[in-house]
């Protein structure tokens, strides 16, 4: 409101000026002109001309600062809609599923949020402010041409629908072509990003070539589809002139009616500059279409996002987990028709230790989703303390349930900061425990400024064993009553392994001060590291094929008696399990 507020004072001191001119024309040439006089309308003096200068001069400065004033209003407008909307979409997408992102690029959804957002901002603040700018002026300009005169008017406007039907041809063009434009954007984003982390992949098996030769591909498609929207919005350029050519026509008409002597010079100087201030908007019209079909491109590819709703929704019940895990009959799809698991039944108290392990493929890691609440999960099947997973609040739910996935993620950042993530209060002497526990003391002596040290992107300066206990320490510092450990450790040897699940199982002080051992679900590709677990599951195609303690399932001699000694066969001959 403000920023209209601000446009219609700027126009209305430099749609003034035209009058004035005539004005000021008329005390040179001692007529009045047509209309009323601004002049005495404010009680200064219509036989001299100083009045008339000053007050041309004084509009043009008012006028500029008032055209100042609403730029600022209105783009400001346009940046806090960008501001705003990419809050609100990236705090959606932080509500969506794990599943979702792995059907969308990082890339495309990048450019969603950079180059989509460009584009909104200035549809919500140029395209705003020059359309409330054109339809002021027509506003105010067009009952003072038809006063001065019909049939000029009519001339200058004759053009105008055709203008109109241009625009609106082409506008279907250019949201069209925005919006493909916009998609190999996405494609390119992708395309470095997986280049650019990739790096050490694409080296090693020497495609650096083939990789520069695809990207040439995705950057050609990129350059062919801008040039194609390019070529769209050059219609509007002769689209915009049409406008031109109706104040050429009213300009020629003008100067035959003074020759007539249906208008004074002055009338015909005020026509003319009003005529001209009149063809700006007309000629500005094609621009602010294409910028309206531009931003319009866009915001459909932000609402698709916005549209995308999360397969987990919140729960209600909100309390600290306590830590007691019970599967009763768990069957869960992993995908339309694939079953991850199949009628799973198990019951974990609270700081007891569940180890399982099978093939890959079998299931080992969706037990563990599902509980994280990564999965969907069917109602009555799956229970926290007793309470139905779908029932916890995922604040409250993940709080109480840290999850370490194989594949270690960390940020960009120090190595302490990426320890007390989940914790920024957490007190030193917190963090050099968790240091000692999961075996990182050394590693932590060894970098070169100490916890301090920056990890890189991704931690790229750390090993996969040190990334990999950091995230595990980043997980324990969060002091969680469920600790899930999806093969975690798997990038280091098997005694260390053995010595944090050890560690675990001792305890580690909680969120209430107390020192419990969490419960631990402990999936692994080594049997070692579940060799001391409460109850261990053998999963074979999503079902439990065996189940018991170690010794048990060693005195069964089934598939984990023979995945034990072939185990322990690589182990004899100085193998890494």
């Amino acid at each position: 409101m403000q920023g209209a507020l601000w446009l219609l004072a700027t126009n209305t001191l430099l749609l003034a000026v035209p009058r004035l001119v005539n004005e000021g024309i008329a005390v040179v040439e001692g007529t009045t002109g047509r209309g009323g006089s601004l002049l005495a309308l404010f009680g200064l003096p219509t036989d001299r001309l100083w009045p008339v200068v000053a007050a041309i001069g004084v509009c043009a400065l008012l006028g500029a600062g008032a055209r100042v004033a609403s730029r600022v209003v209105l783009f400001n407008v346009g940046r806090d809609v960008e501001r705003e909307l990419r809050g609100e979409t990236f705090a959606h997408l932080a509500t969506l599923s794990p599943g979702w992102f792995r059907e969308h690029n990082v890339g495309d959804l990048m450019s969603r949020l950079t180059s989509d957002m460009t584009n909104i901002r200035l549809l919500g603040g140029f395209a705003l402010m020059n359309a409330l700018n054109t339809a002021i002026v027509f506003a105010a300009t067009l009952p003072i041409v038809l006063a001065l005169d019909v049939q000029v008017a009519a001339l200058a406007l004759a053009p105008f629908p055709l203008v109109i039907l241009g625009a609106q041809l082409t506008a279907r063009v250019v949201f069209k072509r925005t919006r493909e434009v916009q998609a190999a954007l996405g494609a390119l984003t992708t395309r470095v990003q997986e280049n650019l982390a990739g790096q050490a992949v694409v080296r090693a098996f020497s495609r650096e070539a083939a990789e520069e030769t695809s990207f040439d591909g995705t950057n050609q498609e990129l350059r062919r589809r801008s040039l194609s929207l390019a070529l769209a919005r050059m219609v509007f350029a002769p689209i915009g002139g049409l406008g031109a050519l109706g104040v050429a026509l009213a300009l020629y008409a003008g100067g035959a009616a003074v020759l007539a002597g249906r208008l004074d010079v002055g009338d015909v100087v005020e026509l003319s500059t009003r005529l001209v201030q009149l063809g700006w908007p007309m000629m500005a019209l094609g621009l602010i279409i294409s910028v309206i079909q531009r931003g319009r491109a866009s915001l459909s590819r932000i609402h698709e996002l916005l549209r995308a709703r999360p397969d987990i929704v919140d729960g209600t019940v909100d309390r600290p987990v306590q830590g007691v895990v019970e599967a009763n009959g768990l069957t869960v799809e992993v995908a339309p028709g694939k079953v991850g698991l199949a009628d799973l039944h198990v019951k974990v108290e609270r700081g007891r230790v569940l180890g399982i392990v099978g093939k890959n493929g079998a299931g080992k890691s969706t037990l563990l989703r599902a509980l994280a609440r990564q999965l969907p999960c069917p109602r009555g099947q799956l229970a926290l303390d007793g309470v139905d997973v779908n029932d916890w609040h995922l604040r409250a739910l993940h709080a109480g349930v840290g999850v370490v996935p194989e594949e270690a993620f960390l940020f960009s950042d120090t190595l302490r900061d990426n320890l007390a993530f989940g914790r920024p209060d957490a007190t030193d002497a917190e963090i050099e425990a968790v240091v000692d526990l999961c075996d990182l003391r050394r590693d932590v002596t060894a970098l070169p400024a100490g916890l301090a040290t920056l990890v890189g992107e991704r931690g790229v300066t750390l090993s996969g064993g040190q990334k990999q206990r950091v995230a595990l320490a980043r997980a324990i510092l969060s002091r969680p009553a469920v600790l899930l450990l999806d093969d975690c450790l798997s990038a280091v040897d098997s005694e260390t392994e053995a010595n944090i699940v050890a560690a675990l199982r001792r305890g580690f002080v909680t969120a209430g001060g107390d020192t419990r051992p969490p419960t631990l679900l402990v999936v692994s590709h080594r049997l070692s590291a579940v060799r001391e677990a409460d109850e261990v599951i053998v999963l074979d195609g999503g079902r439990v094929a065996e189940r018991g303690t170690h010794d048990q399932l060693l005195a069964l001699g089934g598939h984990y008696a023979q995945l034990w000694g072939r185990e322990q066969r690589r182990r004899a001959l100085g193998a890494e399990p």
